[in-house]
């Protein structure tokens, strides 16, 4: 707790708002928010763009160690809001060396919550 609690401090100083908790619909809505703007913004000229902005890369960077604690401490919706925070900052300013986890996170969330709501 004490590490997530350092990440979230970090984030606020990085001008991040942090959420005291997200329900499931949110987090439902954010994963469909989040690939609908993939869908829009994805395409070569996108990977070819790469996120210049160091304060940027450090808060993706710390969206992964937070994304990791909250889905330690079970708090999965959380972990959900964090994913799509971190993949909607590269889709709005470009690639870096955390958004492949990123997104990998973000497909893993959606193909799960999508084979459960064909079962």
């Amino acid at each position: 707790m004490d590490a997530y609690n350092t990440c979230s401090f970090v984030l606020l100083q990085l001008g991040e708002t942090i959420p005291d908790s997200v329900t499931p619909e949110a987090a439902k809505t954010m994963v469909e928010d989040t690939l609908k703007m993939y869908e829009e913004i994805y395409d070569d000229d996108w990977l070819e763009r790469k996120m210049e902005d160091n304060t940027l890369r450090t808060v993706v960077k710390f969206y992964g160690a937070i994304i990791f604690l909250a889905f330690l401490s079970r708090s999965r919706y959380t972990a959900i809001c964090f994913i799509c925070k971190a993949v909607q900052l590269s889709l709005q300013n470009g690639a870096c060396v955390y958004t492949p986890l990123s997104l990998l996170q973000l497909m893993g969330f959606a193909m799960e919550d999508n084979h459960a709501a064909n079962l």
